[in-house]
Parts: C-alpha cells; structure tokens; sequence
C-alpha cells in the first residue's frame, strides 16, 4: 500500500507520529495485529519510506446516509476535537460527509461543517507570537509547531516554555511535531517563549512556533 490509514476509525492520529513507516510490517492492506496497529499510529523514525498518517472518521455514526441519524450528527465541539486530535497530531482529517440519496449533502451536516470552518477561523485568527518575539505580552492557550519537512521529520521530543513575570513556565510538552503539531493549555500571560528539542533524529533543525 502506498498510503497509511491511522489504524481506527475515531479520527484520533498517535501523540507521537512519525511520517516515515517500515513498509515490512504492514505488507498489504488489511493487514492485522499489534505491530501493524503500533506502525499505523505511531510510524517509525526509521522507517524507509515516506507515508503520513490520515486519519477517517464519519460525520455520522456509519459512513452511508441514513435519514434516521439526521439528530445524531457530530456536534461543532466534537468536530473541531477531532481536527486537534488528526491534524493536530501530524496527520491529516479525512472527514466522510455522506450524501443523501438525492446526491446532496443534509442541511444538518452542512450547517455543523461550516459552524467547524467559523470555529477554527477564529482560534486561529491571530498568531501572537510576532507580539512576544517582539518583547510584548499575550495570552494564549494554543501552540501550533511545525517542522520543515521537505528535509524530513528530526524532533523527538521537545519543551515549550513561556516566561511568566521573569520567570521561565512550561507551556506543553510533546514527543514527534511534524508538519503540524497543536498544544493546548489554560491561558497564560506570557512574554517571551522557549522551545527546547530534547531529543532529534541527527541535528535539530528550526522549527516554526505561532502562538493563539
């Protein structure tokens, strides 16, 4: 197979998440077992080939429309969850919105995506990371990180700190960034910020912090 399904069917991708896989251990698709599960999740820092997770979920509880499940549509809460737990984690969302049999899509699923669209505009509407390099204050609750991986996928672990009335605070901590990597937190006031690669895959590149 020459793309990588997540391994479940929740749109939650690992924690830690590494693009690259052995392609040895998941052979062909429907492959089973608890090192093909473990592969699809987490992947391999030193896997020889390149296939990022992605990460399936249903907008309703089965993946074909059914008129009795129009009340049971995921919520914006639940949908913008899983955007964190997909997209957030290095993987990408691949969100199934079935259509009815007149080829439409429901009003009800519709209005829940575009109510997920507003809701994501706005946590991310303003990186204030610019403000704190720039020596002022903001109070934030999100952290999206990125690697450059065009040249790969080197951090393993890594700290973020933000300095809190002069003095140096955990903000969140994390294993594999990726592409994108989103950390939430309680807000917090800060006015300068830190990211410590604790431990990479050869030499540590830079890596990209926006702050909301």
């Amino acid at each position: 197979p020459d793309v990588r399904w997540i391994g479940n069917e929740n749109g939650v991708a690992g924690e830690t998440n590494w693009a690259t896989v052995d392609p040895n251990v998941v052979p062909y698709p429907g492959a089973t077992g608890d090192r093909v599960t473990d592969m699809l999740q987490h992947g391999d820092p030193l896997g020889t080939v390149w296939r990022p997770g992605e990460t399936d979920v249903s907008i309703r509880p089965g993946w074909f429309y059914h008129a009795d499940q129009d009340n049971k549509v995921k919520t914006t809460d639940e949908l913008v969850e899983l955007y964190f737990t997909s997209v957030g984690r290095n993987s990408k969302l691949l969100l199934n919105v079935p259509p009815t049999r007149d080829g439409l899509l429901h009003p009800t699923d519709v209005a829940r995506m575009r109510s997920m669209r507003e809701r994501l505009d706005g946590l991310f509407a303003r990186d204030r990371a610019p403000d704190v390099a720039a020596g002022r204050a903001a109070t934030v609750s999100l952290a999206a990180l990125s690697e450059d991986i065009t040249r790969g996928q080197s951090v393993a672990r890594y700290t973020l700190h933000g300095r809190v009335s002069g003095a140096w605070h955990v903000l969140s901590r994390g294993t594999t960034i990726g592409y994108r990597k989103i950390d939430r937190f309680d807000p917090i006031t800060v006015s300068a910020l830190r990211l410590d690669v604790d431990r990479s895959l050869g030499r540590a590149r830079p890596v990209h912090v926006a702050l909301y």
